[in-house]
């Protein structure tokens, strides 16, 4: 971005926070930071001149990038509306500011502004910086612990959050949404169509519905070297849906979350395992846990072909887009992996 353009953004920033605040705003640092795949972001700095939020704030201004890797993905309402129930509730979530509705000659795109909070996302660090040495034998029951008290939020004010149909298991509607997807980008991918049908002849029961948060993992989490977890981050992929959705995603040997036969995390499965069901009072069953795990790798296979797609229509070139899709093969041999296994 060019100083003509950062210094367009800051004035729009500017005035959308101050018609927000019904009070003056300046913006006083403005830098882009590194984004996802489905958003750019930016840190701002701001000082409101009076009324309720008078003071500095620091904050980051996420805008919507084209495209998305799963049609399930919140609206930005909706992700601001599951942010300020989680907020109020007492997850540990970025306080949630405003949504930036439309975008305008301003240069202010649809996005969310949020808290900025401090800290370290990238796995890579967590994993192996000095800083974190101390706080790495804690990390996983810390997270454990936060997903029990996500689950355990009421589903009451959000009803914009989609799940299961009357009759329907949660297992049965995440398999029926990524067969859709599959089909829809039209590739033979036969270890993916194996794992369908495979999962639909074990689907389980029906069990309780929570607030599933979609993305849990190393990259999605804010760690302090000496406070440890922070923040849980992206909710986009928020829904209502079965605890072993998040219990199998977060235990995917992509993420490096785990300790795994020759490859090191943080720490063994039963570390988050055990902070996970002392404030929940539940354990799944380890062949459940098995489930959800091969199903959590079927769905970011699926997506890692959705981010590929994205890049080879044309729609989005984008090298990152690319080398995830390249992923998919490494995701396949998993999945094969763990339906021999079991």
């Amino acid at each position: 971005m060019t100083d003509e353009a950062l210094d367009h953004l800051r004035a729009g920033l500017e005035r959308w926070m101050a018609n927000e605040a019904h009070a003056p705003v300046s913006v006083r640092a403005l830098w882009r930071l590194p984004g996802g795949t489905m958003r750019h972001a930016w840190g701002v700095d701001v000082e409101v001149a009076s009324g309720p939020l008078a003071g500095p704030h620091r904050l980051i201004y996420l805008r919507d990038r084209r495209g998305s890797p799963l049609a399930t993905s919140l609206s930005r309402q909706d992700e601001f509306q599951i942010l300020s129930v989680m907020h109020q509730a007492g997850a540990r979530v970025p306080r949630p500011y405003w949504r930036v509705w439309n975008g305008d000659p301003s240069g202010v795109g649809p996005g969310l502004i949020l808290e900025r909070v401090e800290g370290e996302t990238l796995a890579r660090r967590l994993l192996h910086d000095a800083a974190f040495a101390a706080i790495r034998p804690r990390l996983l029951t810390e997270m454990g612990e936060e997903l029990a008290r996500i689950h355990a939020v009421g589903t009451g004010a959000l009803g914009c959050l989609a799940g299961p149909s009357p009759g329907e298991t949660a297992a049965v509607r995440q398999l029926a949404e990524l067969e859709s997807q599959l089909r829809d980008i039209g590739e033979p991918h036969p270890a993916l169509e194996l794992a369908l049908r495979w999962l639909r002849g074990r689907a389980p029961d029906g069990g309780a519905i929570v607030v599933v948060h979609g993305d849990y993992r190393l990259g999605n989490i804010v760690v302090d070297p000496a406070a440890g977890l922070r923040a849980v981050l992206d909710w986009e992929l928020s829904h209502l849906g079965d605890p072993g959705e998040d219990l199998g995603w977060v235990s995917m040997r992509f993420w490096r979350c785990m300790d795994r036969p020759g490859a090191g995390g943080l720490g063994p499965k039963t570390r988050f395992l055990d902070g996970y069901a002392t404030l929940s009072g539940r354990r799944l069953d380890p062949d459940l846990l098995l489930y959800w795990e091969v199903l959590a790798n079927l769905r970011w296979a699926v997506i890692t072909l959705g981010q590929a797609r994205r890049h080879l229509s044309g729609d989005e070139p984008s090298l990152e887009l690319a080398s995830i899709g390249r992923h998919c093969a490494e995701v396949e041999w998993e999945l094969l992996r763990l339906m021999r296994d079991l």
